[in-house]
Protein backbone atom coordinates (compact mmCIF):
# COMPACT_ATOMS: atom_id res chain seq x y z
CA UNK A 1 0.00 0.00 0.00
CA UNK A 2 1.41 3.40 -0.98
CA UNK A 3 -0.82 6.19 -0.64
CA UNK A 4 1.91 9.03 0.82
CA UNK A 5 -0.17 9.47 3.85
CA UNK A 6 -3.82 7.62 4.67
CA UNK A 7 -6.76 9.34 3.32
CA UNK A 8 -8.65 11.76 5.31
CA UNK A 9 -11.32 10.50 7.45
CA UNK A 10 -11.22 6.96 6.05
CA UNK A 11 -12.50 5.31 9.77
CA UNK A 12 -15.16 7.74 9.83
CA UNK A 13 -16.03 6.82 6.22
CA UNK A 14 -16.21 3.52 6.97
CA UNK A 15 -18.62 3.54 9.70
CA UNK A 16 -20.88 5.77 7.71
CA UNK A 17 -21.24 3.47 5.12
CA UNK A 18 -21.31 0.71 7.04
CA UNK A 19 -24.72 1.47 7.89
CA UNK A 20 -25.90 1.05 4.60
CA UNK A 21 -26.26 -2.11 2.58
CA UNK A 22 -23.21 -3.53 1.22
CA UNK A 23 -23.64 -3.51 -2.54
CA UNK A 24 -21.86 -0.97 -4.64
CA UNK A 25 -20.21 2.27 -3.33
CA UNK A 26 -19.07 5.09 -5.99
CA UNK A 27 -15.55 6.47 -5.89
CA UNK A 28 -15.68 9.89 -7.68
CA UNK A 29 -12.36 11.04 -7.39
CA UNK A 30 -9.94 7.43 -6.43
CA UNK A 31 -6.84 9.62 -5.97
CA UNK A 32 -4.42 6.85 -5.19
CA UNK A 33 -7.10 4.62 -4.36
CA UNK A 34 -7.09 5.69 -0.39
CA UNK A 35 -10.70 5.32 0.77
CA UNK A 36 -11.52 3.02 -1.66
CA UNK A 37 -8.95 0.62 -0.14
CA UNK A 38 -10.38 0.90 3.17
CA UNK A 39 -13.72 0.35 2.09
CA UNK A 40 -13.08 -2.96 0.21
CA UNK A 41 -11.00 -3.88 3.24
CA UNK A 42 -13.87 -3.11 5.93
CA UNK A 43 -16.94 -3.47 4.15
CA UNK A 44 -16.92 -7.31 3.02
CA UNK A 45 -18.25 -8.67 -0.73
CA UNK A 46 -18.70 -4.35 -1.46
CA UNK A 47 -17.90 -3.69 -5.25
CA UNK A 48 -16.15 -0.33 -6.05
CA UNK A 49 -16.66 1.87 -8.85
CA UNK A 50 -13.56 4.06 -9.07
CA UNK A 51 -13.58 7.27 -11.21
CA UNK A 52 -10.61 10.08 -11.89
CA UNK A 53 -9.81 12.50 -14.32
CA UNK A 54 -6.16 11.47 -14.03
CA UNK A 55 -4.55 8.79 -15.98
CA UNK A 56 -1.44 8.57 -13.45
CA UNK A 57 -3.89 8.85 -10.47
CA UNK A 58 -5.30 6.26 -11.92
CA UNK A 59 -2.40 3.88 -12.56
CA UNK A 60 -1.37 4.56 -9.03
CA UNK A 61 -4.82 3.27 -7.60
CA UNK A 62 -4.68 0.21 -9.48
CA UNK A 63 -1.51 -0.75 -8.05
CA UNK A 64 -2.70 -0.11 -4.36
CA UNK A 65 -5.92 -2.14 -5.18
CA UNK A 66 -4.32 -4.93 -6.69
CA UNK A 67 -5.39 -7.41 -4.13
CA UNK A 68 -9.11 -6.52 -4.69
CA UNK A 69 -8.99 -6.01 -8.35
CA UNK A 70 -12.25 -8.27 -8.80
CA UNK A 71 -14.30 -5.77 -7.00
CA UNK A 72 -12.52 -2.53 -8.19
CA UNK A 73 -14.02 -0.84 -11.69
CA UNK A 74 -11.61 1.59 -13.06
CA UNK A 75 -12.96 4.58 -15.31
CA UNK A 76 -11.27 7.51 -16.66
CA UNK A 77 -13.42 10.84 -17.03
CA UNK A 78 -15.15 14.04 -14.60
CA UNK A 79 -17.05 12.25 -11.73
CA UNK A 80 -19.70 15.52 -12.87
CA UNK A 81 -20.20 13.37 -16.06
CA UNK A 82 -21.16 10.04 -14.00
CA UNK A 83 -24.57 9.84 -15.19
CA UNK A 84 -24.22 10.25 -18.32
CA UNK A 85 -21.11 7.93 -18.29
CA UNK A 86 -22.94 4.95 -16.52
CA UNK A 87 -26.43 3.03 -16.50
CA UNK A 88 -27.00 2.85 -12.80
CA UNK A 89 -30.34 0.69 -13.89
CA UNK A 90 -30.75 -2.26 -11.30
CA UNK A 91 -26.97 -1.35 -9.89
CA UNK A 92 -27.56 -2.08 -5.88
CA UNK A 93 -25.60 1.67 -5.17
CA UNK A 94 -24.99 1.96 -1.21
CA UNK A 95 -22.50 4.93 -1.41
CA UNK A 96 -21.16 7.57 -2.97
CA UNK A 97 -18.04 9.26 -1.77
CA UNK A 98 -16.58 12.95 -3.53
CA UNK A 99 -13.45 13.65 -2.25
CA UNK A 100 -11.99 16.33 -5.15
CA UNK A 101 -8.96 17.38 -3.10
CA UNK A 102 -5.59 17.55 -4.38
CA UNK A 103 -3.76 13.88 -3.24
CA UNK A 104 -0.23 13.78 -2.14
CA UNK A 105 1.00 11.88 -5.10
CA UNK A 106 -0.53 15.40 -7.21
CA UNK A 107 1.05 17.56 -4.78
CA UNK A 108 4.59 16.14 -4.60
CA UNK A 109 5.14 15.37 -7.87
CA UNK A 110 8.14 17.74 -9.66
CA UNK A 111 6.49 17.93 -12.89
CA UNK A 112 2.85 18.79 -12.12
CA UNK A 113 2.90 22.09 -10.58
CA UNK A 114 0.58 22.15 -7.90
CA UNK A 115 2.67 23.07 -4.96
CA UNK A 116 4.13 26.23 -4.09
CA UNK A 117 6.74 24.16 -2.03
CA UNK A 118 8.27 22.34 -4.94
CA UNK A 119 9.85 24.07 -8.14
CA UNK A 120 8.79 23.13 -11.59
CA UNK A 121 6.28 24.21 -14.41
CA UNK A 122 3.23 26.35 -13.69
CA UNK A 123 1.09 23.60 -15.03
CA UNK A 124 -1.94 22.43 -12.29
CA UNK A 125 -3.72 19.95 -14.90
CA UNK A 126 -5.52 17.03 -13.38
CA UNK A 127 -6.06 16.17 -17.13
CA UNK A 128 -3.18 16.13 -19.13
CA UNK A 129 -5.46 15.52 -22.73
CA UNK A 130 -7.11 19.47 -21.79
CA UNK A 131 -4.93 22.75 -23.10
CA UNK A 132 -5.77 25.28 -20.54
CA UNK A 133 -2.60 24.95 -17.76
CA UNK A 134 -1.56 27.68 -14.93
CA UNK A 135 1.06 29.14 -17.40
CA UNK A 136 -1.71 30.55 -19.28
CA UNK A 137 -3.64 31.61 -17.39
CA UNK A 138 -0.69 33.91 -15.17
CA UNK A 139 1.24 34.76 -18.86
CA UNK A 140 -1.98 35.43 -21.12
CA UNK A 141 -5.27 36.90 -18.66
CA UNK A 142 -5.76 40.31 -18.49
CA UNK A 143 -5.67 42.04 -14.63
CA UNK A 144 -9.27 42.00 -14.35
CA UNK A 145 -9.55 38.30 -14.97
CA UNK A 146 -6.99 37.17 -12.53
CA UNK A 147 -8.30 39.81 -9.57
CA UNK A 148 -11.51 37.12 -10.55
CA UNK A 149 -9.84 34.51 -9.81
CA UNK A 150 -8.02 35.00 -6.75
CA UNK A 151 -11.04 36.11 -5.09
CA UNK A 152 -13.91 33.59 -6.17
CA UNK A 153 -11.60 30.89 -5.91
CA UNK A 154 -9.00 31.11 -3.44
CA UNK A 155 -10.40 34.15 -1.35
CA UNK A 156 -7.11 35.25 -1.78
CA UNK A 157 -6.61 39.68 -0.25
CA UNK A 158 -4.89 42.02 -2.23
CA UNK A 159 -5.98 40.06 -5.11
CA UNK A 160 -5.79 43.57 -7.33
CA UNK A 161 -2.03 44.27 -5.76
CA UNK A 162 -1.08 40.52 -6.49
CA UNK A 163 -2.50 40.50 -10.27
CA UNK A 164 -1.20 43.79 -10.83
CA UNK A 165 2.45 42.57 -9.51
CA UNK A 166 2.14 39.72 -12.23
CA UNK A 167 1.14 41.59 -15.01
CA UNK A 168 4.25 43.80 -14.54
CA UNK A 169 6.77 40.78 -14.16
CA UNK A 170 4.97 39.26 -17.19
CA UNK A 171 6.59 42.24 -19.54
CA UNK A 172 9.87 41.23 -18.67
CA UNK A 173 9.35 37.80 -19.83
CA UNK A 174 7.00 34.73 -19.31
CA UNK A 175 6.77 33.46 -15.55
CA UNK A 176 7.16 30.16 -15.98
CA UNK A 177 7.47 27.93 -12.67
CA UNK A 178 5.98 27.99 -9.54
CA UNK A 179 9.11 29.01 -7.90
CA UNK A 180 8.76 32.07 -9.83
CA UNK A 181 4.95 32.66 -8.99
CA UNK A 182 5.71 32.33 -5.39
CA UNK A 183 8.39 34.85 -5.21
CA UNK A 184 5.81 37.51 -6.61
CA UNK A 185 3.68 36.39 -3.94
CA UNK A 186 6.15 36.94 -1.60
CA UNK A 187 6.79 40.28 -2.52
CA UNK A 188 3.62 41.38 -1.80
CA UNK A 189 2.75 39.04 1.39
CA UNK A 190 5.95 38.63 3.04
CA UNK A 191 8.09 35.89 3.45
CA UNK A 192 8.16 35.13 7.11
CA UNK A 193 4.88 33.29 8.29
CA UNK A 194 3.02 33.59 11.52
CA UNK A 195 3.05 30.19 13.46
CA UNK A 196 0.21 28.03 12.64
CA UNK A 197 -0.52 29.98 9.30
CA UNK A 198 -0.25 28.91 5.84
CA UNK A 199 2.19 30.22 3.29
CA UNK A 200 0.03 33.32 1.84
CA UNK A 201 0.89 31.46 -1.92
CA UNK A 202 -1.33 28.53 -0.95
CA UNK A 203 -4.50 30.26 -1.48
CA UNK A 204 -3.16 31.67 -4.72
CA UNK A 205 -2.25 28.44 -5.96
CA UNK A 206 -5.71 27.25 -4.49
CA UNK A 207 -6.98 29.75 -6.99
CA UNK A 208 -5.47 28.70 -10.56
CA UNK A 209 -5.69 25.03 -9.40
CA UNK A 210 -9.41 25.36 -9.02
CA UNK A 211 -9.69 27.29 -12.22
CA UNK A 212 -7.76 25.36 -14.34
CA UNK A 213 -9.53 21.94 -13.40
CA UNK A 214 -12.91 23.93 -13.62
CA UNK A 215 -13.11 22.14 -10.24
CA UNK A 216 -16.52 23.91 -9.15
CA UNK A 217 -18.21 23.59 -11.81
CA UNK A 218 -20.77 21.71 -12.43
CA UNK A 219 -20.69 20.44 -8.44
CA UNK A 220 -24.20 21.49 -8.08
CA UNK A 221 -26.12 20.16 -10.72
CA UNK A 222 -24.73 16.68 -10.24
CA UNK A 223 -25.66 16.46 -6.87
CA UNK A 224 -29.16 17.34 -7.80
CA UNK A 225 -28.91 14.43 -10.15
CA UNK A 226 -28.42 11.96 -7.88
CA UNK A 227 -31.90 11.55 -6.04
CA UNK A 228 -32.93 11.23 -9.97
CA UNK A 229 -31.20 8.29 -10.65
CA UNK A 230 -30.04 6.36 -7.26
CA UNK A 231 -32.08 4.45 -4.86
CA UNK A 232 -33.39 5.55 -1.45
CA UNK A 233 -31.00 5.06 1.09
CA UNK A 234 -28.16 5.70 -0.55
CA UNK A 235 -25.65 8.03 1.75
CA UNK A 236 -24.08 11.16 -0.12
CA UNK A 237 -20.11 11.79 1.33
CA UNK A 238 -18.92 15.07 0.31
CA UNK A 239 -15.04 15.74 1.56
CA UNK A 240 -14.03 19.51 1.10
CA UNK A 241 -11.29 21.41 2.18
CA UNK A 242 -11.33 25.19 1.60
CA UNK A 243 -14.87 27.26 2.34
CA UNK A 244 -15.78 28.59 -0.98
CA UNK A 245 -16.27 24.70 -2.02
CA UNK A 246 -18.13 23.46 1.51
CA UNK A 247 -20.56 26.58 0.62
CA UNK A 248 -21.62 25.12 -2.20
CA UNK A 249 -22.28 21.86 -0.99
CA UNK A 250 -23.98 22.90 1.97
CA UNK A 251 -26.26 25.00 0.26
CA UNK A 252 -27.05 22.14 -1.97
CA UNK A 253 -27.68 19.86 0.37
CA UNK A 254 -29.74 22.19 2.26
CA UNK A 255 -31.82 22.73 -1.05
CA UNK A 256 -32.31 19.07 -1.73
CA UNK A 257 -33.89 18.57 1.87
CA UNK A 258 -35.89 21.74 1.51
CA UNK A 259 -37.48 19.49 -1.93
CA UNK A 260 -37.82 16.51 0.37
CA UNK A 261 -35.02 14.74 -2.26
CA UNK A 262 -32.25 14.33 0.68
CA UNK A 263 -32.12 13.60 4.48
CA UNK A 264 -29.17 15.23 6.09
CA UNK A 265 -27.38 13.05 8.26
CA UNK A 266 -26.33 15.12 11.63
CA UNK A 267 -24.22 16.19 13.37
CA UNK A 268 -22.34 16.78 10.08
CA UNK A 269 -20.50 18.39 9.45
CA UNK A 270 -17.59 16.20 11.08
CA UNK A 271 -14.07 17.50 11.05
CA UNK A 272 -10.84 15.13 11.31
CA UNK A 273 -9.38 14.17 14.97
CA UNK A 274 -6.70 15.88 16.61
CA UNK A 275 -5.10 12.85 16.88
CA UNK A 276 -5.51 12.33 12.78
CA UNK A 277 -4.34 15.66 12.07
CA UNK A 278 -1.01 15.24 14.19
CA UNK A 279 -0.09 12.54 11.84
CA UNK A 280 -1.47 13.98 8.25
CA UNK A 281 -1.30 18.34 8.98
CA UNK A 282 -2.71 18.24 5.63
CA UNK A 283 -6.40 17.08 6.57
CA UNK A 284 -7.17 20.31 8.94
CA UNK A 285 -8.89 21.99 6.96
CA UNK A 286 -11.12 19.03 5.69
CA UNK A 287 -15.02 18.70 6.56
CA UNK A 288 -17.50 16.05 6.52
CA UNK A 289 -21.06 16.39 5.17
CA UNK A 290 -23.11 13.55 4.49
CA UNK A 291 -26.89 13.27 3.21
CA UNK A 292 -29.17 9.97 2.05
CA UNK A 293 -31.34 9.93 -0.87
CA UNK A 294 -34.48 9.75 0.93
Amino acid sequence: MNFLHYPVMNKEIVNILSNSLQGIFIDCTVGMGGHSYYILQGLKDSKVIAIDIDDESIKQAEINLKEFEDGVTFFRFNYIDLFEKIDFFNKSVSGILIDPGISMFQLKSEERGFSHNIDSYLDMRKDKTQKLTAYCVINSFKENQLIKIFKEYGEVKKAEELSKAIIEKRLFGAIRTTFGLKEIVEKIYGKRLKKGKVHPAAKVFQALRIFVNRELEGVESFLKKIPDYLNSGVRIIFLTYHSIEDRLVKKTFNFLEREMKLKIIKPFPMFPSEAEITVNPASRSAKLRVAEVI
